[in-house]
């Protein structure tokens, strides 16, 4: 971590509030991930039959998700910087339950991609951005650590798409979904009750440590050095460094990968003659793998250059793709699950670690939704592309070999970002 973070520290023995914080996070990004990140592929099939619609069609209420994610991000970044998180997840909670409940009731292709505006805007609200920011406040030393438990959660979901897809077929995809909008004020009320946006107005400092006093003055009576989990770069400094563009051009190529096969995971499976059952199956073995990368990647960040990360998870992104054009017997896939899994999983916690650690958290809010804002019209382009070339052509090989051949930019993009101390010092000089 840079200079600029650390401070002279005990570290209270009890248990700090901050992980109180992640843990909300963990509860409520799980269940939205059995839903709307990994279930969706489970909806895909049984509502284009029903409804008649083309996977092209269904897979355009992904990209207006990211476009709605572009202009919403920024705003309830600058939001959640300027006002706090609570009443923001609050107003995000009942936007995904209305949303939910529109879906489940949809008679027509536009009443399909309104609701589905509903829940872009509510997930938008609710995960990410409005618990990262006050994670990356309570937490300097343990950031990594904590970023990489916060988004763990939805490890766990994959495990769930089985019962998803027996509800699917036992009482009917609306029916379903009609229950699952009340689990989503169960438990996202709960959650909310939980954000407090920074540490200091509860007798706190990031990471639960007690201030000790670390210098004297000209009596040689010892002074306090104050810390605060407030500091860093402004958003017009940090839109003036290379390392803002670069890494939001690397996150926008990575996502790229998550927007097309989160949607297309299961159909590709069933393309190639495996069961709906062995599919999801499949992606569970994914999300739980995931959580390798999630956790292991978050603690590393607190310790290697990122360079080197992020040029890891591009490269294990791009094996991963790539497997899954050798796929012939179910072990197979396996190994697709592996690889893509943890660079998946990886890239989850990377990008608000980095911001942080690149930009600080005075602006951390503004910048991540700035930032997410840049990277949406690969994330559009990447899902409608893969179901408009399958419409086509009847297969996904072409779909897989365009997307690989994108994301492997990430790489060498990753090689070239500055060291993240020379960014501090630029925006913080001593």
């Amino acid at each position: 971590m840079p200079e600029s973070t650390r401070s002279n520290y005990t570290t209270s023995p009890k248990i700090f509030y901050g992980w109180y914080i992640v843990m909300a996070h963990m509860l409520l990004h799980f269940y939205m991930s059995v839903i709307f990140v990994y279930g969706m592929g489970v909806f895909l099939g049984p509502i284009t039959s029903q409804m008649g619609w083309t996977r092209a069609q269904f897979s355009i209420a992904t990209g207006l998700q990211r476009i709605e994610g572009s202009v919403a991000s920024p705003i309830i970044g600058f939001v959640v910087d300027r006002f706090g998180s609570k009443k923001v997840v609050l107003s995000g909670t009942f936007l995904i339950a209305t949303g939910v409940l529109l879906l489940s009731s949809v008679s027509s292709l536009w009443m399909f991609y309104i609701s589905y505006m509903f829940i872009a805007l509510g997930m938008s609200s609710t995960i990410g951005i409005p618990f990262s920011t006050p994670v990356a406040k309570w937490f300097r030393r343990k950031r990594g650590t904590a970023m990489g438990w916060m988004f763990v959660g939805a490890t766990f979901s994959g495990i769930f798409l089985p019962l998803l897809a027996l509800s699917i077929e036992s009482i009917g995809w609306r029916t379903t979904l009609l229950f699952c909008s009340m689990g989503i004020i169960i438990i996202g009320i709960p959650a909310t009750m939980v954000v407090r946006s920074n540490p200091e107005p509860y007798g706190f400092l990031p990471d639960g440590d007690k201030q000790e006093p670390s210098d004297t003055d000209v009596n040689g009576i010892q002074k306090e050095v104050k810390v605060s989990s407030i500091y860093g770069s402004t958003v017009t400094e940090a839109i003036n460094t290379p390392a803002f563009w670069i890494l939001a051009t690397i996150f926008g190529l990575l996502a790229m990968s998550t927007s097309a096969m989160f949607l297309h995971q299961v159909p590709y499976f069933e393309s190639i003659g495996f069961s709906r059952a062995s599919a999801t199956t499949t992606i569970a073995t994914f999300t739980l793998l995931s959580g390798i990368g999630r956790l292991g990647f978050g603690w590393l960040m607190d310790y290697v250059d990122p360079k080197i990360a992020l040029a890891g998870l591009g490269i294990l992104t791009v094996m991963g793709l790539l497997s899954l054009l050798f796929i012939t017997k179910y072990w197979h896939t396996l190994i697709y699950a592996l690889l893509l899994g943890i660079a998946f999983g990886g890239s989850i916690p990377a990008r608000p670690i980095l911001t942080s650690e690149y930009f600080g958290t005075r602006a951390f809010g503004s910048i991540t939704g700035l930032m997410q804002s840049l990277g949406v019209i690969g994330a559009f382009i990447a899902p409608v592309l893969m179901g408009y070339l399958f419409d086509s052509s009847g297969s996904y090989r072409l779909a897989i070999l365009i997307l690989s051949g994108l994301i492997a930019l990430a790489i060498p993009l990753a090689l070239i970002l500055p060291k993240s101390d020379s960014i501090s010092e630029k925006i913080n000089p001593q």
